[in-house]
């Protein structure tokens, strides 16, 4: 069972869903929805208040790696405007990844209002990242022009992909893209359940970043490259 796995040059994809970058210490997570179960109560909808573990993943996910820097690809908070119960609690998951790591937050588009919410604490808000030739942005702009990169990392999409386990159960399973051009991450929310890119088409600005790629998926305790005609998962 491996835990992660070199997907590119100095790029390691964990189960979690998030993506390690080796040469710079730099720990990528796309679409982490912080709030979102508050946020939804707000909207008028009844489920519960739960983070869905991911303040523990978050933990683990850091402890294996130890980054020097946490990167959010965007859409860190789910809603504007946090309601107090909403607002300590993402807090508290931002305030328990400064005590390992550096935060930088890539601005998504349900970020527009981060840094005033949030703002008061140490976190820098860009609307890309860069290092090299590796440039993280978000991924809801790519219509427009974009800077020009040798490699990209990419949220937004959510990818997934529909798998029957071992007791003959179909899920839906978070997936890395990845091609020699660009990487895309699946949402590290447990809420996100994803777009399933084994039946539904790429957006064409993402296929034309993307090119020719390969999916491995991350269940949460393995990370695999798909084959070629997949069909089951290990629970």
């Amino acid at each position: 069972m491996e835990l992660s796995i070199e997907v590119g040059p100095g790029r390691i994809a964990h189960c979690s869903g998030a993506l390690f970058l080796v040469d710079t210490c730099t720990l990528m997570i796309a679409d982490a929805h912080l709030g979102y179960g508050f946020a939804q109560r707000r909207r008028g909808q009844l489920g519960p208040t739960t983070d869905g573990g991911i303040l523990d993943r978050l933990q683990a996910v850091l402890d294996f790696f130890r980054p020097t820097e946490t990167v959010f690809l965007g859409d860190t908070v789910h809603a504007p405007r946090p309601m107090a119960a909403e607002r300590e609690f993402i807090e508290s998951v931002l305030l328990s990844i400064l005590e390992k790591s550096k935060i930088g937050i890539v601005q998504g588009n349900h970020d527009r209002a981060v840094e005033r919410d949030f703002g008061h604490l140490p976190i820098v808000v860009t609307p890309s990242w860069r290092d090299g030739d590796l440039l993280g942005l978000h991924g809801d702009r790519l219509h427009l022009e974009i800077p020009d990169a040798k490699h990209y990392l990419l949220g937004h999409l959510h990818p997934a992909i529909n798998l029957r386990d071992d007791a003959g159960v179909n899920r839906r399973v978070p997936a890395f893209l990845v091609s020699e051009r660009a990487t895309v991450l699946p949402a590290f929310s447990p809420f996100a359940a994803g777009l399933d890119v084994s039946r539904t088409s790429l957006p064409k600005e993402v296929k034309t970043i993307l090119g020719r790629h390969e999916i491995y998926v991350a269940t949460g305790r393995q990370v695999a490259l798909l084959p070629s005609r997949p069909s089951r998962i290990g629970r």
